[in-house]
């Protein structure tokens, strides 16, 4: 019950965004389809998100390792994470992200163009497993001679953002549509370090038996949102004026070659975010060698540890400032392919924009891919889609990437009257023991659509 308990709490205190996010891609019938999609197949003329609960989506994961590896009975705690150790690599990585749409509008134009706004809350966590500097800390370097630490593995972001955006919809012909939506960010809080560089490695020495090496070590840790003795006055007007802004665009289109074929991609979140107030930066640079403690006899009074700190802060230079930095967003690519199974549905169905959108059911697959420091984030998924009625829908999938090869997500669709609900989730096999799960994803949504 112990291990259940520190799952559930574990969880809930990684509340955030899947990464993956492959039920929601190309399901045309979703209200807020047009989100992981600008160009999708939209089929609806109105759309009003009930502030604050249209759109929020939750997701926690962990690549490299799950509670129950850390957690389970049977050994000691130090033999577990001794053993975790061994089974992680430099490039796994937690990640966490929680999204909240605020406000979302939009409506069909004489053109029949649909255009919408809004505005939505972010907040992303990515932490890397840096294995071997972990195992340098917990057993120090003797086990490790002539192993080398590499400091790009030290990388580290977590951010607090608010997005204004505005899109279109078009579809100049029934085969194709694409759309584009620009984007305001306005960074409410960061802390990074990323892109790091330099090496730790020892050595046999040749005037001690070791010597240890510090080779053009480039360390810097950068943050912006924390102000010194600031009162809740200054936070409360950041969240409406930041001072820290960027643009940012996505693009997509969907393509139908044929009467039961869709092929469709998109781009999102191609931008920066430029940080100017509240920073703090510290920096950390230079290469030092050190083969220990040359004795100098019979002269007792030379004070060896402040002639190693003071040639080595010679060597190695700290510096903190307040310059302003940009912060590129996580531009992420998505492709889908869906083919129509079963019969044309001929019931008539107001919502759908077209014909060829009516069969009952889709068959299909998603990628994804994402750019992040150290390393892109890959997924694949399969799906199933059916329509069940003009108000009931379900999408199945089966997915593979970072987190885990089997993944099972499920997500439904019903509308009662002109409301829309909504609800997602993307790992069924790890709510029967959240210990054990590498992730967790829930989507609520709740809409007005005409």
């Amino acid at each position: 019950m112990k291990t259940v308990y520190l799952a559930i709490i574990f969880w809930i205190s990684l509340a955030g965004q899947a990464q993956f996010d492959a039920l929601a891609y190309d399901f045309t019938a979703h209200a807020t389809v047009l989100q992981i999609n600008p160009g999708s197949h939209y089929r609806y003329k109105k759309l009003f998100g009930l502030p604050l609960v249209s759109n929020i989506q939750i997701f926690a994961g962990s690549s490299g390792f799950n509670l129950n590896d850390l957690f389970a009975t049977g050994s000691s705690f130090s033999s577990k994470v001794n053993q975790t150790l061994k089974q992680l690599e430099d490039t796994d990585f937690i990640l966490i992200h929680y999204r909240q749409d605020l406000w979302t509008y939009g409506w069909t134009d004489d053109l029949e163009r649909f255009k919408y706004f809004g505005i939505y809350l972010d907040f992303n966590q990515l932490t890397y497993t840096p294995v071997q500097f972990l195992k340098l800390g917990l057993n120090g370097n003797a086990p490790y001679i002539h192993d080398t630490f590499d400091a790009k593995y030290l990388a580290t972001q977590t951010e607090l953002i608010q997005t204004i955006y505005y899109g279109v919809n078009k579809h100049p012909n029934p085969d194709l549509s694409f759309g584009y939506r620009f984007k305001l960010y306005s960074g409410l809080a960061q802390a990074q370090t990323v892109h790091n560089s330099g090496r730790f490695y020892t050595t046999d020495g040749q005037n001690n038996f070791y010597t240890h090496h510090l080779e053009q070590v480039d360390v810097k840790l950068q943050s912006s949102g924390y102000k010194e003795g600031a009162d809740w006055h200054h936070y409360l007007n950041k969240v409406f004026f930041s001072g820290n802004y960027g643009p940012g665009i996505d693009l997509g289109v969907s393509y139908q070659p044929n009467s039961r074929m869709t092929v469709s991609a998109s781009l999102l979140d191609l931008g920066f975010i430029y940080y100017t107030t509240d920073l703090h930066n510290y920096y950390i640079k230079g290469s030092y060698q050190f083969d220990g403690i040359a004795l100098e006899f019979p002269n007792s009074y030379v004070d060896y540890w402040d002639n190693i700190k003071k040639t080595f802060k010679g060597k190695i230079k700290a510096a903190e400032n307040k310059k302003s930095y940009i912060v590129w967003r996580p531009t992420t690519v998505y492709t889908g392919f869906k083919y129509g199974i079963g019969d044309l549905d001929h019931q008539k169905c107001e919502n759908f924009l077209h014909p060829k959108t009516n069969y009952t059911g889709f068959i299909g697959l998603t990628g994804f891919a994402q750019y992040r420091p150290v390393k892109i984030h890959l997924g694949l998924s399969a799906f199933y889609e059916k329509k069940w009625s003009k108000h009931f829908y379900t999408k199945v999938n089966l997915t593979v990437d970072n987190f885990s090869y089997d993944a099972l997500g499920f997500g439904f669709l019903y509308r009662i009257g002109s409301m829309q609900f909504s609800l997602m989730t993307d790992n069924l096999w790890g709510l029967s023991d959240l210990a054990k799960s590498h992730k967790q994803a829930l989507q609520i949504g709740f809409d007005w659509v005409k």
